[in-house]
């Protein structure tokens, strides 16, 4: 009994480390990457769009190499199915989408089932919001006249924004940025619950029970 309340405190434990630890995303453009880092166990690597580069995915210092997956036309050994059994299997999934877009449309519809949702998507949003900081930022600037330059660099050290923003003006005709933003799980698992706890589901059950009513008419 003592070895199981042990085993029930570890992973107790382990699960409020893993749920409160932030995750960090990194945005440097130096490097030319972002990076996602959790734990300091789990990282994903990208190259920035219009940079050669591979993502890869790191656990526990082990790299592993993420492959990208080849368009469906160009994968070797595909084999055409006859137009009967396409048609067939095309078919089902189109009675399934056009019964899910009649049930969106008539939830829509409704006034009640639209202002909740509204209200409810706005939360999300904010909460979603408030579970993110940002931790760093460091940029250089260099405009193409040298005047211009000057005066922003003047501007920049005249005001507190300048100063805080670690904004620094070069001369030398180079532009980076590097950012740092943190977000914590848990409060982004609490919204989420908040949000589909909120949602008006007596409502939306008796527009989905008036769908196959509907289009019996």
């Amino acid at each position: 009994m003592e070895i199981l309340l042990v085993a029930v405190c570890i992973v107790v434990f382990l699960l409020g480390v893993i749920v409160l630890s932030p995750v960090v995303v990194t945005v440097d453009s130096r490097s030319r990457q972002v990076r996602v880092h959790w734990l300091f166990v789990l990282e994903f690597q990208m190259p920035l769009p219009g940079t050669a580069g591979q993502k890869c995915f790191t656990i526990f210092r082990t790299t592993v190499p993420i492959r990208e997956r080849q368009p469906a036309a160009e994968a070797a050994g595909v084999k055409e199915e006859k137009p009967a059994k396409a048609a067939a299997r095309a078919h089902k999934p189109r009675k399934k989408r056009r019964s899910r877009g009649e049930f969106l449309m008539r939830c829509l519809g409704d006034s009640a089932i639209r202002s909740t949702l509204a209200q409810q998507i706005w939360k999300l949003l904010n909460r979603v919001c408030g579970s993110v900081a940002f931790s760093g930022s460091a940029s250089d600037i260099s405009l193409p006249d040298p005047a211009l330059n000057g005066m922003l660099a003047g501007a920049l050290a005249a005001s507190e924004w300048g100063q805080r923003s670690g904004v620094r003006v070069n001369f030398v005709g180079e532009n980076s940025l590097f950012l740092e933003v943190r977000f914590l799980p848990h409060r982004v698992f609490k919204a989420v619950l908040l949000f589909v706890s909120g949602l008006p589901y007596r409502a939306m059950f008796r527009e989905w029970r008036a769908v196959p009513a509907a289009r019996a008419q």
